[in-house]
């Protein structure tokens, strides 16, 4: 069994492709508050499907139990820990001595996870670069290799968006080229390779390409031709598949209306992909509610609709003028509806502030997407619950690592430990 510290966890999409026997997750290391109680959550499902006390978790679902009440029952018998701190100068110190005091003398075999990802991104560092000499998000990298330095695992697993390719540090230079380049002055040394994966090649049902950096230690015999070339994303590759479409994902779940909430299925038999790795039928639907909306923004939803049914995208100046109440400030597809027979477009955390870039597919529905199809369209199982708010709970799903993504990605690193053990 692999030990794993599991670093900027988000609400743990990629932690999820690792939740198997033969990883042991040591510790979630997350700043948010909310995303810590999904961690929570998910460790407590896990240990009760383990212990064939399911019901307990299907009580909480169905809000008979409280949080509490669900994090007591499993107390006894939680393997790892959840430190919600941010990371940082002023926390490392406590963070890897909580880290020590688990592992009690055992190693660390693998680090995963990446930093927040939205000064990078495009439309982030637009939004960001006034500020970009004091924001520190761009340098937390540098404690992730402070983890790896400490730790010195047999491997780690780094992601990030893929706009960090082109991000340009203060001093004007590509930092990604500085990222690699302190990655590979690491002692011990590291044989280092990345990729933008495409997760629609991998069964993922949404065009959202991240950057995978995977780094697998070398050993004494290895480090004289560190050069050589890691066949990671060669094997990877093989793991390729088609991604169901937006309708084949959404086609079991009930019809409903804007601010509507219908936590069961419908009785459409569902697609074989959502049968084997998205759905629990022993265990109640949860999360899926749609936002209410303005009568003039859901007037722009079926337009949007139906113009994505023939193939178009809306263009907000092609509104009538009636329907125009705001400048698109760059943004004519700022209404956006999700394609029935395609893929979605990237479900990012933006739709924790509305769903206008998330439009329902069916034009008869006439509104956003509901958590459930959001974290659908992510590859969350439906038995995965996301803590707080409504809000909260978009904000996980947009920032995190699809899960079918995440179990190929793990899938991968077990042939690499075989190889090289």
């Amino acid at each position: 069994m692999l030990n794993i510290l599991d670093l900027f966890s988000g609400a743990g999409g990629l932690t999820e492709g690792f939740r198997r026997p033969e990883f042991n997750i040591i510790a979630h290391v997350e700043m948010d508050r909310a995303a810590c109680a999904t961690l929570q959550v998910r460790d407590a499902y896990y240990i009760l499907k383990k212990l064939g006390r399911l019901e307990q978790y299907a009580l909480f679902l169905e809000k008979k139990i409280t949080f509490e009440e669900l994090m007591k029952s499993i107390k006894k018998f939680q393997s790892s820990i959840i430190i919600n701190q941010t990371i940082g100068v002023d926390t490392m110190q406590e963070i890897t001595k909580q880290i020590d005091y688990k592992l009690n003398g055992q190693r660390i075999n693998g680090v995963i996870g990446g930093p927040p990802c939205q000064a990078y991104s495009v439309i982030g560092r637009k939004r960001n670069e006034s500020k970009k000499k004091n924001d520190e998000r761009i340098y937390l990298y540098k404690y992730y290799i402070q983890f790896l330095q400490k730790y010195k695992p047999e491997f780690f697993l780094f992601e990030n968006v893929r706009g960090l390719l082109s991000f340009k540090d203060i001093d004007g230079k590509n930092l990604f080229e500085k990222i690699l380049l302190d990655f590979k002055k690491m002692q011990p040394s590291y044989n280092v390779s990345y990729h933008l994966v495409d997760s629609s090649k991998y069964g993922v049902p949404q065009a959202r390409k991240r950057l995978i950096i995977y780094g697998q230690r070398c050993s004494f015999t290895e480090i004289a031709e560190k050069s050589k070339k890691i066949d990671f994303f060669d094997h990877l590759k093989k793991l390729q598949e088609s991604a169901p479409t937006t309708r084949q994902l959404f086609r079991d779940l009930p019809t409903l209306a804007a601010g509507q909430v219908i936590n069961h299925y419908n009785k459409t038999h569902p697609t074989k992909f959502v049968s084997e790795h998205i759905r629990t039928d022993s265990l109640p639907l949860t999360w899926n509610l749609s936002r209410p909306n303005r009568q003039i923004d859901l007037a722009i939803y079926k337009i949007a609709a139906q113009k994505r049914a023939r193939g178009e995208i809306l263009k907000y100046n092609d509104l009538p003028s009636y329907l125009k109440t705001q400048h698109p400030e760059g943004f004519e597809d700022r209404f956006k509806a999700i394609p029935a027979d395609d893929v979605s477009h990237t479900v990012v955390a933006h739709i924790s502030k509305d769903g206008h870039y998330y439009i329902h597919p069916d034009a008869n529905q006439n509104r956003s997407i509901t958590v459930r199809e959001a974290a659908r369209i992510q590859t969350f199982p439906d038995n995965f619950y996301f803590m707080n708010s409504r809000t909260d709970a978009f904000k996980q799903i947009g920032n995190a690592v699809p899960p079918y993504l995440a179990r190929k990605l793990a899938d991968t690193i077990l042939l690499q430990e075989k190889r090289f053990s």
